[in-house]
């Protein structure tokens, strides 16, 4: 028995690590089938197509030694094995049959075939990648964070009143349930102030663990927005998270003493508070006071004394969109499906893809990271007093220029995000939510566009310098250069190689602030 669970564990995971590395065989061979038909083959080429054939081969007898139930892995293979078998009738040549089949390129090529089961295996990983369709309900995770001079046990029995005064609204006003989970009580060494992307790490950690639809953040610090306004709450669609500070709730001014947790106004303010955050992560829209008690909130009632609840309209609108609130999950996907859930939950969430990287500037972030900025600048600004360089640039065409530019921005971004962790949950899980996979995609897009513009920014440094510091006459007395005489376009050619190896030593060299640049990603809206 034990044996058998082992040689299943093997054949699953040997099918696993086989299934891309196969397909993308097989979409060569169909290349070359193609190519046959239509203009015919080299000699190369007919042996590439048979050392794919005995690839297949391979792999079909590995699979045959590993398979616990080889007789039933046979039965499951028919089709494969036809496909294996038949192009070895190529050597039967004598038989005219055999030639105007060769012709046609029909029987042997296990091209179509295997393109077919692969391609069906691959679509099907697309389709398992989207997850399966989540049960109509809302799992909330709630992490205490304290400053460790406070009373955790306060904001913890703040947190158990807190669930029990909304649960009733989100039930009624969503017409699915909600469940709330205090996962974690975590105290912060200082009592500064925070801004709500400095929660992300841990929550988004909790948030692939529970796993959870979304994640509430209470802390009695203060909660620094991106315009560096100290606020009650604020929320991200976009990571599912809201975070709300107890200190803005309990501060009633100067030399005046603070509220307690258990004050009517604090209790009843910080529930209005989460509906409305609530209600933002799920669609609704800032109002008027007048307009909705919950969405027109914009600062502490010292006279509140119960929850308010959403109106009829605002209620319509949650209903129908809780139906898609509860997340897709994706469990123990393999480097392919985790790729393909990414592409399929950003097109599932287009609004809180392109809001972010609207609100963030992207392209002007390098301004804001002076060590991504220094480690391109520096050196591109000593290569354009380099006669080698100006060698180099002139002696290159422009399409080779561009694909270099265009290759180095690519791996820029690949190499930081990759590199400096950026992903969430930073920890590797074995489930991945379908709001983490979406923030991912902002960030890796937000790391992509901010290569585009550190590349514009040396580059037109190298145009100003090139323009407006070179004297003319310095081109001629460098007897490196064969080309005196320089024109714009060749200028340009020449900004665009520099302002290549800019980034690339940028990425190398610079490397991101994490932090400074998460708070810099616009995930969490400006105010309540």
């Amino acid at each position: 028995m034990k044996e058998n669970r082992k040689r299943y564990r093997i054949f699953y995971t040997l099918e696993e690590n086989l299934e891309i590395p196969m397909f993308l065989l097989a979409i060569t061979w169909l290349y070359l089938f193609l190519l046959e038909i239509f203009r015919g083959l080299s000699d190369i080429q007919e042996t590439l197509i048979f050392v794919i054939w005995i690839l297949f081969i391979a792999e079909f007898i590995i699979k045959l030694v590993v398979a616990p139930r080889k007789l039933q892995y046979l039965k499951n293979s028919w089709i494969t094995i036809i496909a294996l078998i038949i192009p070895a009738l190529r050597v039967f040549r004598i038989f005219n049959a055999l030639r105007i089949l060769r012709s046609v390129r029909v029987i042997n090529s296990t091209t179509i075939i295997r393109a077919i089961t692969s391609g069906k295996r691959f679509f099907g990983a697309l389709q398992e990648a989207q997850g399966p369709q989540p049960n109509p309900q809302m799992e909330v995770g709630i992490l205490i964070s304290f400053n460790k001079e406070g009373n955790d046990k306060a904001l913890r029995l703040y947190a158990e009143q807190l669930i029990k005064d909304v649960k009733p609204q989100l039930d009624e006003s969503s017409g699915i349930p909600w469940h709330f989970d205090i996962t974690d009580t975590t105290p912060m060494e200082t009592d500064r102030s925070r801004t709500p992307s400095e929660y992300l790490d841990r929550a988004s950690l909790i948030m692939a663990e529970g796993p959870y639809d979304l994640m509430l953040v209470i802390t009695d610090v203060g909660l620094m927005s991106r315009k560096n306004n100290l606020e009650a709450g604020l929320s991200s669609s976009v990571t599912r998270t809201i975070v709300i500070s107890t200190r803005s709730l309990t501060v009633t001014g100067r030399n005046k003493d603070n509220l307690p947790l258990d004050d009517p106004g604090v209790r009843f303010n910080g529930a209005a508070l989460f509906l409305h955050q609530v209600g933002h992560i799920l669609g609704l829209k800032h109002a008027s006071l007048a307009a909705s008690k919950i969405m027109g909130i914009d600062s502490f009632i010292s006279e509140r004394s119960a929850v308010p609840s959403f109106s009829e309209k605002e209620q319509k609108k949650l209903r129908s969109r809780s139906k898609k609130a509860p997340d897709r999950e994706l469990r123990n996907g393999n480097q392919l499906e985790t790729f393909i859930f990414h592409i399929l939950m950003t097109f599932r969430h287009p609004r809180e893809f392109f809001i972010p990287l609207l609100r963030n500037g992207a392209v002007f972030l390098p301004l804001s990271l002076p060590r991504l900025a220094t480690a391109a600048v520096a050196p591109a600004i000593i290569l354009i007093f380099s006669a080698e360089i100006w060698d180099v640039g002139l002696g290159m065409t422009n399409a080779t220029a561009a694909f270099f530019a265009v290759i180095s921005i690519m791996l820029a971004s690949f190499y930081l995000v990759r590199v400096q962790s950026l992903f969430l949950p930073r920890k590797e899980k074995r489930i991945l939510t379908e709001h983490l996979a979406v923030t991912n995609s902002v960030i890796y897009f937000s790391i992509f566009f901010a290569c585009i513009g550190l590349f514009f920014i040396v580059g037109v440094l190298m145009m100003i310098i090139e323009i407006y510091v070179f004297p003319e006459d310095l081109m001629k007395t460098w007897p490196t250069l064969s080309q005196p005489e320089i024109l714009l376009q060749d200028r340009i050619r020449i900004a665009v190689f520099i302002s290549t190896i800019g980034v690339t030593t940028g990425a190398l060299a610079g490397g991101l602030e994490s932090r400074t640049l998460v708070q810099h990603l616009a995930l969490f809206r400006k105010r309540v």
